[in-house]
């Protein structure tokens, strides 16, 4: 009788979760080394569809932008393709652009940024 062993070798893949979904929950900006006040958080809602993303629509959110979406191992990377001719008709700090470190726990998802003395947070639920 033979006997056939296969060995695999115990390697911890990556994993990439699969954001797909509407978030909505608030955004925040921490200023850091300042003695101004704290600003207010304010409601926002991402709609992550593959490999893209963009603001909801509901009543009372603030826009998020729209454009490319990029998930890498702990980062999740915006490229907004959104113009807005004027920035007093949007938060511009709120719109997603660049590199935000991301964790997802159960229907949780945060994001964060640190730029200079800004901490910009997203703490979104899975709708």
């Amino acid at each position: 009788m033979m006997v056939v062993l296969l060995a695999s070798a115990c390697k911890k893949e990556k994993h990439t979760p699969d954001l797909t979904g509407t978030y909505s929950g608030l955004f925040k900006v921490t200023l850091v080394n300042t003695t101004l006040p704290p600003v207010d958080p304010n409601p926002v809602q991402l709609i992550i569809s593959g490999n893209t993303f963009k603001s909801g629509t509901g009543v009372g959110y603030i826009t998020v932008g729209g454009g490319d979406l990029r998930i890498s191992t702990g980062v999740l990377n915006f490229t907004n393709n959104q113009f807005f001719p004027d920035n007093t008709s949007v938060n511009t700090s709120a719109v997603l652009n660049s590199s935000y470190n991301y964790t997802v726990k159960g229907d949780s998802l945060l994001l964060s940024k640190t730029s200079v003395d800004v901490i910009y947070t997203y703490k979104f639920k899975k709708q």
